[in-house]
């Protein structure tokens, strides 16, 4: 079967070393080089590491990432108000590493760059063939399997259900990447959390190597709106914006989130704003089938994206494997849809009520920030400021 998948992060490329695998005929198209770049880095729950090293994905040395131990939860100052047990085997991983290990497992050939423009629809929405933009110009290719991993924002989803409502979620989130080998050593292998008494701001730490850590700031937009300059993205005056913007909020929180803000370089902060939504009906639609954000953008308060990504991977190649007729592919993607929408509902649900909950202020009943099967609840180990190291790591 010749695949052709649209997006080169990490849910496009685990799908096609999973179809390639099974000797399936696959092509990843990206519209960026700096894809690969983007996102900074995230947690990696244990599910998910044992299904990329399943088909061949390394994390091993200088890609193998951090442990994470434990998540520590503290008010604006620094002070330890819960803490709790990590998933065994979680770890913090820059995306960048990720990708690499990604692309090293997929070969050479696996990504070509180039944007979805459109696609060429027959009754009954079959795709005969989708329309490329590149340097080179547009060109036309065709497939027999068309899988859509372009993220938030799919073409392929629009494509599909272009009246599917989506609403900006009002707690966006700035992402930045520091090289800080005290920070690192202050973490010990744990995701601090930083929070304001009133609720509605925190700001994570999350080690994802032995000298970089990323942090993430969480606000809620309604008390606290974006400005114009802030928006702006690369344009002249939007990095000294957010910085602003942002030490406004948190910059005289507890150590080390003055230093960690210090050592920040403003200009690659991203701004990140995920989207509401209840997922698709389906999956699939014809011969075009989504995966990762593209088919169930979960909130980012559940940490599930990278994991729920993989795990689309490794389901839609079982499912269709062995298929030889439209119909045998017609069957394979329902029931894929099947499985990825069962396990996929409960994080939505789970994602808005970590969302109400960041709303509210900071109390001892803090949860874990990620959403969990019901059966891997992790174990409390301290509330009520009991700390087990001193502050100023």
């Amino acid at each position: 079967m010749d695949i052709a998948i649209f997006g080169a992060g990490i849910a496009g490329l685990m799908s096609a070393i999973t179809l390639r695998a099974q000797g399936q005929r696959c092509r990843v198209y990206e519209r960026s080089r700096q894809a690969h770049d983007a996102g900074m880095g995230f947690i990696l729950l244990p599910e998910g590491i044992a299904c990329l090293e399943s088909f061949g994905v390394h994390l091993t040395g200088a890609l193998s990432g951090t442990a994470l131990e434990r998540y520590v939860c503290r008010d604006s100052t620094g002070k330890i108000v819960y803490e709790q047990a990590m998933p065994p085997g979680t770890r913090g991983i820059r995306r960048r590493d990720l990708t690499t290990a990604l692309m090293r497992a997929l070969g050479p050939d696996g990504v070509v760059y180039a944007e979805l423009d459109a696609f060429a629809l027959d009754r009954g929405f079959h795709v005969a063939a989708a329309w490329l933009r590149s340097h080179g110009g547009n060109h036309r290719i065709t497939a027999d399997l068309f899988i859509g991993a372009e993220g938030v924002n799919s073409r392929a989803r629009h494509a599909m259900f272009p009246d599917w409502p989506t609403t900006p979620d009002p707690v966006p989130e700035f992402v930045g990447l520091v090289h800080c080998d005290k920070g690192v050593t202050w973490a010990a292998h744990g995701l601090n959390k930083f929070h304001a008494a009133e609720g509605g701001i925190a700001l994570g730490i999350l080690p994802v190597d032995d000298e970089h850590i990323v942090w993430y700031l969480q606000f809620d937009s309604t008390r606290f709106p974006l400005t114009p300059e802030v928006m702006l993205g690369d344009a002249a005056g939007a990095s000294a914006a957010r910085r602003a913007f942002i030490e406004k909020l948190v910059g005289n929180w507890g150590h080390p989130v003055p230093s960690v803000l210090a050592n920040t370089d403003f200009s690659r902060v991203h701004l990140w704003r995920p989207i509401e939504t209840d997922l698709v009906p389906q999956f699939h639609r014809g011969n075009l089938v989504l995966v990762g954000d593209a088919a169930h953008p979960l909130s980012p308060f559940t940490s599930q994206g990278v994991s729920s990504a993989i795990a689309d991977a490794v389901v839609l190649a079982e499912e269709v494997d062995g298929s030889e007729s439209a119909a045998d592919l017609a069957q394979a993607l329902s029931r894929y849809t099947l499985r990825r929408r069962e396990e996929c509902v409960p994080y939505v649900a789970q994602g808005r009520e970590l969302v109400q909950h960041f709303l509210e202020p900071l109390s001892e009943d803090s949860v874990l920030p990620i959403a969990v099967k019901q059966d891997d609840a992790p174990v409390v180990l301290h509330k009520k400021h009991n700390s087990v190291r001193a502050q100023e790591a």
